[in-house]
Formats: C-alpha cells, sequence, structure tokens
C-alpha cells in the first residue's frame, strides 16, 4: 500500500488562509470587546475611586475595609462604612453576612452606587491569614 503525498492546490490553500484569518479576527474582536466593557480590567474600586468617579456605573465591586464600629443591624438589613483611609463610603444590605465579617476586616461589596449609599447585593469577606511571616 503506497501513500501519496498531494499538495494543496492554490485555492484550496488560499481559502485555508481565509477562513484562520476569519477565526482569530473573530476571536481578537471578541477579546477587545470584552475589555470594554465596564469593570473588565480593573475588578475593584476603592471608595475614593468609587466616590470620584462620575456617571452611571452599572453594578461595581467596591474593595476596603470596614470602619471599626460602623457595623449597624436591624434583622437581615447591615449598615456598615468601607473605608480605603481617604474616603468613607456607607454600605447597606439585606443579604446574610459572611461568618469572616467584622470590624477592620477586608471586604468586596458587590452592588451599586448611587452617589451616596452603595446598595450591596453581596457581600464578600476575606479570611483572617492563620499563617503570618515573620517581621
Amino acid at each position: 500500500m503506497e501513500t501519496q503525498t498531494q499538495s494543496l492546490s492554490p485555492e484550496r490553500r488560499a481559502k485555508f488562509w481565509i477562513g484562520g484569518a476569519v477565526i482569530v479576527a473573530v476571536l481578537v474582536g471578541l477579546i477587545l470587546w470584552a475589555m470594554t466593557q465596564p469593570g473588565a480590567a480593573s475588578n475593584y474600586r476603592t471608595p475614593t475611586e468609587l466616590s470620584d468617579a462620575h456617571g452611571t456605573l452599572g453594578q461595581v465591586q467596591l474593595a476596603g475595609v470596614v470602619a471599626p464600629g460602623s457595623i449597624e443591624q436591624d434583622g437581615l438589613v447591615t449598615t456598615f462604612v468601607v473605608t480605603d483611609d481617604i474616603t468613607d463610603i456607607t454600605v447597606t444590605t439585606d443579604t446574610p453576612m459572611p461568618d469572616a465579617f467584622k470590624d477592620s476586616s477586608e471586604v468586596v461589596a458587590i452592588g451599586t452606587f448611587d452617589g451616596d449609599t452603595f446598595t450591596a447585593t453581596k457581600v464578600l469577606a476575606k479570611c483572617p491569614s492563620k499563617f503570618k511571616a515573620k517581621v
């Protein structure tokens, strides 16, 4: 049984390259489109960045530290202040809080900001590390 090697005709070769170029162009277009979506390149905003932002932001991820003594609970409604030591933003949510949520804990609140109060649909708290480097 002999194997024959056939070279591609110029027409087939051109179709192959055109098809490949179309696939690459579509992938590059999708990546560029995804990067231009709000919040795509910068996952989190600090309280200062959020208060300086103008216009409608849609859903935002606010990252900062819970200001000591700012946590107030009334049933499921929790209000607290997130700070970056420059700007404070009041956060309110009616979702259950994570176990690691407490004064001075690092949090990420996901929700919307109306220019005054941040309304969170989800709050994540960073667990304190048990393993800390020796100084």
